[in-house]
């Protein structure tokens, strides 16, 4: 069996290792390659093609991420419910000569939140990117308990375009577009922008501006400690990594693919010891 993931700078990706992991550990073979459009041969090439070509080459499925989430949907046969709710696709499972679009980023954060936010205040939030990743954590926040959401992203017009759709797609809940950090009262803060990859350095906010009592969670898990959340823990702010999302989100699309369903803790081993892996090439490098 064969799968992919498609995105931009994806070179330190751990979804190809932890799939790959996860088969050997069921005992079948897994080929789990990286599509990345920012190296040779697939360079800037459109995602049509290389969702085509994917699919002519017989890959069960595909992984798709930044930038291309919203773009995917335009190109698939079918949504499932949340994929066509959110307005992005990052699982693509290949069947009957269909593509079929998911999203487990949704799944993957809010049982993320299931497991590692519990006791933390959930009254007013502030999610940081309205992309592709950020409907799917918006709305994870939403059905997890917050009563209160703002989006903030530089597109204001896309942090706009997302409160509409959650208050569409949830009527009773408090969403809102705004344009700058209100820290008070301010419970938490999602970053679930690409700010904090190694391929995209810096921070969205100063975490030196919220409140000690204020949680903060990084949907970014490479590096695991982004410069948000090693400041936010230095200023006294209790954080959250991107552990969580990566490995739920991980064990949904694995499933997706392959059809075989998978143990949750048996791929957090598989994350951890990746991470353990990259850590000590990076040394030895």
């Amino acid at each position: 069996m064969k799968a992919g993931l498609i995105g931009a700078n994806i070179s330190a990706s751990l979804t190809p290792i932890l799939h790959e992991a996860e088969a050997s550990a069921m005992g079948f073979d897994y080929s789990y390659q990286r599509i990345d459009t920012a190296v040779a041969p697939f360079h800037d090439r459109p995602l049509k093609d290389l969702i085509k070509d994917a699919q002519t080459q017989g890959l069960a499925g595909l992984n798709i991420t930044h930038p291309y989430k919203v773009e995917a949907v335009e190109l698939m046969d079918e949504l499932s419910g949340t994929a066509r709710a959110l307005g992005a696709v990052n699982t693509v499972v290949f069947q009957n000569g269909q593509r079929i679009g998911h999203n487990t980023d949704y799944t993957g954060f809010r049982s993320a939140m299931r497991r590692d936010f519990t006791g933390f205040q959930q009254n007013r939030v502030l999610l940081l990117g309205a992309g592709g990743a950020g409907n799917a954590v918006a709305l994870a926040l939403v059905d997890q308990g917050v009563r209160e959401l703002e989006i903030l992203d530089l597109n204001r017009a896309k942090a706009v375009d997302l409160s509409q759709r959650l208050k569409a797609l949830r009527p009773t809940a408090i969403v809102k577009a705004v344009d700058e950090l209100r820290p008070w009262g301010l419970n938490g803060l999602v970053n679930a922008t690409p700010l904090g990859m190694a391929s995209h350095p810096g921070m969205g906010i100063d975490p030196e501006l919220l409140d000690q009592s204020t949680w903060v969670a990084d949907i970014v898990y490479f590096p695991l400690q982004t410069e948000l959340l090693t400041r936010a823990k230095a200023h006294g702010c209790a954080v959250v990594t991107g552990a969580g999302m990566a490995v739920y989100q991980a064990v949904a699309s694995f499933a997706l693919i392959t059809g075989r369903s998978c143990d949750s803790a048996r791929m957090q081993r598989h994350f951890d010891n990746a991470l353990k892996s990259a850590a000590s090439q990076r040394a030895s490098a």
